[in-house]
């Protein structure tokens, strides 16, 4: 029989796994680092869940644990380059709305890729920003997670869509 700390961690990790399937595929660009990172998100969230004190929702705890594990990650992952695989969770249209793109003679996949490299070369705030946003996150809880007013949250979000638009409306075809 499962232990409360046993039956409480389950129910976290059903009701936030496509949040954090959500974030792995932001920071990690391959399938196998996909695993390692979903691994050692469900790691720490277990190893942490006691200390959980519910000064902050538990959302905005599941969000911290996971993008600090992800920021952890990607700090020690190569420089190699990574082949992205065509298994992402996201629908590529709907990112690519999101985030201002308009190029609609891109194959969804094309397309999908070219935003996720374009959140990839972002800076570890920038991403964790996108991340939430994607996750349609309010302003006040991106700026408790972060550590920034709502209003810089705004701004940020206007420049890293700006950013984004840049990049991709400079990449070729």
């Amino acid at each position: 029989m499962p232990t409360k700390h046993e039956e409480k961690f389950l129910a976290l990790v059903r009701e936030n796994d496509g949040r954090l399937r959500h974030i792995c595929r932001v920071y990690a660009r391959d399938a196998e680092a996909r695993k390692d990172l979903y691994q050692e998100m469900m790691f720490q969230l277990w190893r942490s869940l006691p200390s959980f004190a519910g000064a902050s929702s538990i959302d905005t705890w599941v969000y911290r644990v996971a993008l600090n594990t992800a920021l952890t990650h990607a700090r020690r992952r190569s420089a190699r380059a990574e082949t992205p695989l065509e298994d992402d969770h996201v629908e590529a249209a709907d990112l690519a709305a999101s985030l201002g793109a308009t190029d609609d003679t891109l194959d969804l996949t094309e397309q999908s890729e070219r935003l996720y490299a374009a959140i990839d070369r972002l800076g570890d705030v920038d991403r964790m920003l996108v991340t939430m946003y994607l996750d349609d996150r309010s302003y006040r809880e991106m700026a408790e997670v972060i550590g920034i007013s709502e209003s810089h949250v705004g701004v940020k979000l206007y420049r890293i869509k700006k950013s984004i638009a840049r990049s991709l409306a400079e990449e070729p075809v």
